[in-house]
């Protein structure tokens, strides 16, 4: 089947995370200072989107809170969600299209 056009996500920090939502009562925020590091969630998100592979797992609430977070190409924006569905119309995958 074709990817099919779900919706889009707002990015205003250049980087998207995906997480199970249960996880964010857990989330830290914060800010980003290189120079004073106090732990917080969006601290971690920044130093693993700052780092060569641009990309990684980030870990919000115990041992199986894990997520995904990922720097964009393009910065700031708003980016297309495209799902791709089984014959029986069940989601199988999403993908951001960042360019």
């Amino acid at each position: 089947m074709d990817d099919e056009p779900i919706g889009y996500v707002a990015v205003d920090s250049g980087q998207v995370l995906l997480v199970d939502p249960c996880y964010l009562s857990a989330w830290r925020n914060g800010d980003y200072n290189p120079n004073h590091k106090d732990g917080n969630h969006y601290e971690q998100a920044c130093e693993i989107t700052l780092k060569e592979a641009g990309a990684g797992e980030i870990l919000i609430s115990g041992a199986v809170g894990t997520g995904v977070v990922s720097g964009t190409y393009d910065g700031d924006g708003q980016y297309p969600v495209y799902a791709e569905r089984d014959k029986d119309g069940r989601i199988k995958s999403l993908t951001i299209k960042f360019v």
